[in-house]
């Protein structure tokens, strides 16, 4: 009850029942929607459950075959061994997508997710008809040493919390500054302090390391990349003003054959919250491939 409370005052909406339920590879996977439609597969960002994309699955539903992803570690998921996470997570989209035989596919993913979904389009050129990452699969910074840096500053505030001390870690380090609304800050630290701390540091290895841009050209079908500009925060991440970070972004997908930025704001890293009407109108137009 305390979980469903929390996810609708940032969601709005209840999740309708899922269809099925399965595991593919390392995730849990809960199917909604329409049978036979087009798929969407939606995969989640760090500490988060499915539940980060309820609003979207309960509105995109009625027209496609829709498929949430739950990460090993977060929201009340076991983890697994912690090696090879990345190619591990995308293994397990090529699973779900190869095993249901489904056709024309968009994967979906936010922040850890995004890195996620950028790698699958990568690593499985032929799986997917369209790519969408939300501030996700961009790098951590412009070197590996810089990476490295960067993993050992964000890993420090989790290395050594319990569990009952997650939540308040994550509202601290992370969650204040990435969501604009208190309530909507205090709904997310409820949800998201059920995850594994030291899950949370393993992910955070596995992802903050990579620089997904030279494998970008390998990506042959409609690539967005749906990103946030606080004006607040972002100055904090590298970037100035919103031109500076759109034109970073378009710098980056231009890598891709078909690449596309659509800039929302103001709005803090979790856009599908902070933003939920503008953020729905960037992913259909995603969607719709155009």
């Amino acid at each position: 009850m305390i979980l469903a409370a929390a996810a609708m005052l940032f969601a709005g909406v209840a999740t309708p029942a899922p269809r099925a339920t399965f595991d593919a590879g390392i995730t849990h996977v809960a199917e909604y929607g329409k049978p036979n439609a087009r798929p969407l597969i939606f995969v989640p960002c760090l500490s988060c459950g499915p539940w980060i994309w309820d609003r979207q699955v309960a509105a995109l539903a009625p027209n496609y075959d829709v498929y949430t992803l739950a990460l090993p570690g977060f929201d009340g998921m076991p983890m697994v061994a912690d090696d090879d996470l990345m190619q591990r997570s995308v293994d397990s989209i090529h699973t779900l997508i190869t095993s249901r035989h489904l056709q024309g596919a968009i994967v979906i993913g936010h922040s850890l997710g995004g890195t996620i979904t950028v790698m699958f389009a990568e690593t499985y050129r032929q799986d997917a008809a369209g790519i969408v990452t939300v501030e996700g699969g961009y790098p951590e910074a412009p070197t590996q040493k810089a990476r490295d840096a960067a993993v050992a500053q964000s890993i420090a505030p989790y290395a050594s919390v319990s569990q009952a001390q997650l939540a308040s870690a994550l509202h601290d380090n992370m969650l204040q500054y990435t969501i604009t609304n208190k309530s909507d800050v205090a709904a997310m630290t409820v949800l998201a302090g059920r995850s594994d701390p030291q899950a949370i540091v393993a992910w955070m290895k596995a992802a903050l390391v990579l620089d997904l841009t030279p494998g970008l050209s390998k990506i042959d079908v409609p690539f967005t990349a749906i990103i946030p500009f606080d004006p607040v925060i972002d100055p904090y991440r590298g970037f100035k003003t919103a031109a500076a970070k759109l034109h970073a972004y378009q710098v980056w997908v231009a890598h891709a054959k078909q690449g596309k930025v659509i800039l929302i704001q103001p709005s803090r890293h979790f856009v599908m919250i902070d933003r939920p009407n503008e953020f729905e109108a960037a992913l259909e137009s995603a969607i719709l491939l155009k």
